[in-house]
Order: C-alpha cells, then structure tokens, then sequence
C-alpha cells in the first residue's frame, strides 16, 4: 500500500475540461529578451528556494480556483514551482518573463503551461481575462508610477471573483502595498511575511535582485469583489449536477465505519488508512469548541480532543444548541444520509459564531473518484432501483448555502483515505472487499443481500487491473477519498 500524496490538496482534474485558450498578450512594443547575464526582477536567475509561504499561497489558490482556470504568472522564471504545480492541476497557465532563456527554460521543465517574453509594462489583456494571476518575483524596476499602474491593470484582467497572489521585498511597507491593492479595486485577504534565500548562490543576490539572505519578502493574497457564489469546482465533478437530490441514503458508516449485523467493528477499522483527520485537525488550528456531527468516538473527535479542543458531538436525537454557541462545526460524511442537507448545513450556520476570528465549517464528503460511491452506483443502486449517488452536487448545495449566510470564503481540498486489502490470495482479497463494502450499504433492504455476489466481479477486475498497473497502485486497496470543503466569513475585517 503506497502512502497518499498530500503534497497539493485537491485533484483537479476537471470534468468539464473547457477548451485550453489563452487570452492572447498584446504588448505595444515586441520587447527585447534581456541577457541571461544581467537578470530583471522579472527573471531571476535564481529563483527562491521554495519557501513555504510561497507553496502555501500555491495551495491556498489551488484550493479556491474554479475548474479549468485560466492563471497568469508574471515573471514566471523556470516555471517551478508556481506554474508547475498550478498546471499540473489541470489549469490553463501562461507565464510571462523578459528573459528569453527563462521562458526556454520553463517551456521545457513545464509543458503543461504556455511560456512568452515580455515585459509586464508592456502586456495588454481584456478585462476578465484571467480568473487568477500570481506574481511571486517581486517587480523592483518599477518605479511608483508604473507599479500602481501595473496593479490597476492586473486587477482590470482578473474576472469578478478572480484571485491575485504576489510578493513583494518592500515588506516594511506593507500597509502601502496593500493600499495600493485596495486602491485597484481588490479586497486584501491575507498578509504573510517570510525570509528568502538563493537557489543558486553568487548570483548578486538572493534572486538575482539585489536581495540579500535572510530579507524579509511580502505574500499578500487578494480577490477582485463579484463572480459567482460557488464557481464550478473539480472536486464538485462531474458536471452537469443532478437537477434534485436524490433522497438519503443511509448507509451503516456515519462518520466512522460503524457496523450492523454482528460484524467486527474494530477489524474493520483496521482497514481503514486514513489520511484526512490531519487536515481537518489543521484546519481548525485555534478553534477551541466544535461541534462535530458524526460518530462520537470517530478518530476524528479523539484527534481533536488531544488537541485541547472540546468536542460537542450532536446527532438528530439531542436538543439544539445555542445560537453561536461554538465557533467551528465539522459534519464527517452525513449530509448523504439526511432527508434535507440543506438543513443540516443551515444549522450548522445557526450554531457557528461567525463573528468568531477562526469561525470555521468543514464539510466532509466523497472524491468524484470514490471508490465506494462508484460501487454503489454502478451495482447498488441498480439493484435497488435508486437514483445514483452525486457527492459533488451535494457539496455544491451545501457550499450555496453558507456562501448565503457569509461563509463565503470556500476552499476545496482532496483528503486521501483508503479500505486496505492486504489478503495475498486474490479471492480472499475479493471475497473480503466485498463483505466489508457490502456491510457498509446493509439497510435492511432485502434486494441487497444479492450485494457481496454482485461486487464480486466488479471487485475482481478492479484489483486485476491494479496488479497489472505500472506502478500497482490499488492493488490491495479500495479509494475511499474524500473532499474537505472549508468555508470561513471572508472578510472579518
């Protein structure tokens, strides 16, 4: 079994897969490539060591761009990381750099993105041409003028809803830049400060700025006002969503994998490698108390418990809480069983204190690739006669609903888990999986007792296909991936 990667927290791989135009450059001069000896701001020719305030902007842009985004990067340098690790999420980049090396450079290392020459002074887009754009090598050869210039002209090409993430050296006047952002008609999200080094020392500088080792450096997110509430996510994939809700459907697993019939919770349990308690525990870094809905011993409870958290398990046979009674709520893969989802998100709202700094609501669902969700809907819900199951659709619902009550900030995160199959003999291996799958749809319904025979093929084919696998990956585990969706009042200031 190979351990998940949690290196970029969304898989997006879009569904809707939009055709990969770029807006097209229109520079009013054809700038000249600058030699690779003498490196502008914009192409440095030693770019940061990765540091983590810059991948953490990367994944907190990844987590918030709709499918397929068009991104632009100014001085996109060797294309790694920002390009690099943008692209590869299935999004449209193009990068833009003075050095003509540079873009040769990157178009080799990144031939996911698209690369040109030229100079931000001299780039030309329409408006709304971008949902995001990044900026992480500070443009020190602008001049007051030209910068404010320039930040008035990335904030006409970022569509309504679009996001800008840039660095700047000048952090001792942080308040200035942001006011400069504000002034250009952005909302400044977050400010973060960090200290940089060179990738490549002796190169004049920590890259190739005139920078020093150990300068503090300046991350400022921000977000142009409009756009849709929920822009389509891949994560929400596929599209098109069903037009309804399908009604519950009530598995034996809330939160946990709580067992009916006699079976052997803890073997079970056992089976289970879960990789999104840690994320969710991060991401209610601060938060002191939460209500959880779920399974009250879930490991989840006991993560946050170890924290210092206090945990207020509910479930629909206790009384209501108070208004804003806590300032975080988690709600661990229940909304597919609940006759309204809608309601218990709202509720989950009514409990939240959303005046609260750290005022949080994760939501926990099902990858568009889930490997149970897949099974159920190809061979359960056949056999019941029910509708299939949408896990994306039910986030969707769900994110429209705090984003009308000001949990408008959405940030969407793949979480891996897997159901562990160790068996060496591959009928034992089947055999197991589809008892373990089986029991976690046992409802009562009579037509599911035929369910452990009729996953047997299905089960089959899928850890066959996995052995023969380049890599094997599967071949002895079901995906059982889930979405985190995070969702926070966006401006608490």
């Amino acid at each position: 079994m190979r351990s998940a990667d949690r290196r970029a927290p969304s898989a997006m791989t879009s569904a809707t897969s939009p055709a990969a135009a770029q807006p097209s450059a229109q520079p009013s001069a054809q700038p000249s490539a600058r030699p690779s000896a003498q490196p502008s701001a914009h192409s440095p020719a030693a770019s940061p060591v990765h540091l983590p305030e810059q991948l953490a902007a990367i994944d907190w842009l990844l987590a918030r761009l709709p499918a397929a985004a068009r991104v632009l990067d100014i001085g996109s340098g060797t294309g790694r990381p920002t390009a690099d690790l943008i692209a590869g999420q299935g999004h449209r980049v193009t990068g833009y750099d003075v050095s003509a090396a540079m873009v040769e450079l990157a178009t080799a290392q990144v031939p996911a993105a698209h690369f040109a020459v030229a100079d931000l002074r001299e780039l030309h887009f329409a408006p709304g041409s971008w949902e995001a754009v990044t900026a992480f090598v500070p443009p020190l050869e602008l001049d007051r003028d030209e910068l404010d210039a320039a930040l008035a002209r990335i904030a006409d090409w970022l569509a309504p809803g679009g996001y800008t993430v840039l660095a700047t050296d000048d952090a001792a006047e942080a308040e200035v830049f942001a006011q400069r952002l504000r002034a250009s008609g952005l909302k400044v999200l977050h400010e973060q400060t960090s200290a940089f080094r060179a990738e490549l020392p002796g190169t004049g500088g920590a890259d190739g700025t005139g920078g020093a080792d150990g300068a503090e450096r300046l991350f400022l997110y921000s977000r142009k006002p409009g756009g849709p509430a929920v822009p389509a996510h891949a994560l929400a994939a596929p599209y098109p969503h069903p037009t309804s809700y399908r009604g519950p459907r009530r598995p034996t697993r809330q939160g946990g994998y709580d067992r009916q019939d006699g079976q052997d919770r803890a073997a079970v349990e056992s089976r289970v490698e879960r990789h999104d308690i840690a994320p969710v525990v991060e991401s209610l870094a601060g938060n002191t108390a939460v209500l959880h809905l779920g399974a009250a011993d879930d490991p989840l409870v006991r993560a946050l418990s170890a924290r210092g958290v206090t945990v207020l398990p509910q479930d629909t046979g206790q009384p209501p809480l108070p208004d804003a009674s806590v300032d975080a709520a988690v709600a661990d893969r229940v909304l597919d069983g609940a006759d309204d989802p809608k309601a218990v998100v709202a509720e989950l709202v009514r409990v939240v204190d959303r005046s609260h700094p750290r005022a949080r609501i994760v939501l926990l669902q099902g990858a568009p690739d889930n490997g149970p969700v897949d099974l159920w809907n190809r061979v359960c819900a056949p056999l019941t006669g029910e509708q299939p199951d949408h896990q994306g659709f039910l986030l969707t619902q769900a994110a429209e609903v705090l984003a009308a009550h000001g949990f408008d900030d959405l940030a969407w995160h793949r979480v891996p888990v897997r159901l562990l199959f160790p068996e060496r003999d591959p009928e034992q291996r089947t055999r197991a999986a589809a008892d373990v799958l089986a029991g976690l749809w046992q409802t009562g319904d009579p037509r599911l007792d035929r369910l452990p025979e009729a996953l047997l093929p299905v089960l089959n084919a899928h850890f066959r296909t996995a052995e023969e696998s380049a890599d094997d990956t599967g071949a002895d585990s079901v995906n059982d991936d889930g979405v985190m969706l995070v969702a926070a009042p966006r401006y608490h200031h």
